[in-house]
Order: structure tokens, then sequence, then C-alpha cells
């Protein structure tokens, strides 16, 4: 799945929450080693739930996965550019 989601430059979701959390240590390890694409969210469904973010942080530290893998780190333009990307290259798979 990580090298998948690599070579298509997809995006894999670390949910934040601390009773749902998708991405342990090890896999996002393997995330590391594969140069996967990773994306924080919260799935906050009240404001004081956002400071769960957090505990994302903290996996992604532990992990030592590279600050320009975290989607939530690119640059605006940057991030626009890399959706229009992936977009327009799902399309053509279809």
């Amino acid at each position: 799945m990580f090298a998948e989601a690599t070579q298509l430059d997809k995006a894999l979701e670390v949910d934040c929450y601390p009773d749902r959390q998708d991405l342990n240590l090890a896999l996002l390890k393997i995330a590391r080693k594969h140069g996967t694409r990773i994306s924080l969210g919260t799935d906050a469904h009240h404001p004081w739930q956002l400071e769960f973010i957090e505990l994302g942080l903290a996996a992604i530290l532990r992990a030592k996965l590279p600050a320009e893998r975290i989607v939530n780190f690119m640059p605006k333009e940057e991030l626009k550019s890399w959706i229009q990307t992936v977009r327009t290259r799902s399309v053509a798979r279809k």
C-alpha cells in the first residue's frame, strides 16, 4: 500500500483522534522508508478535539518523517499544484 501510494503520489491519512488512530509508529516508519506523503487529520467533531493534532505531530516526529512529505506542512501554492497533478493523473487513469 505504501509503495503504491508513493508511486501514485497519493497521501495516506493519520487519524489523530486517540480512539481511531489509523497509522501506528511502525506503519509510519514504513511510510518514511517508501517516501509516502502523509496527511494529518483530527476527525474532530467538536472544536476542543482539534488539539488531537498534537498526537499526530508526536507520531510523525517519533517516526522521523521528513516535513516535506507531510501534506499539512506544504506551502499553499505547492499544495494546490500537487492536488491538481494528482487529480489530473486520477482522471487520466480511468
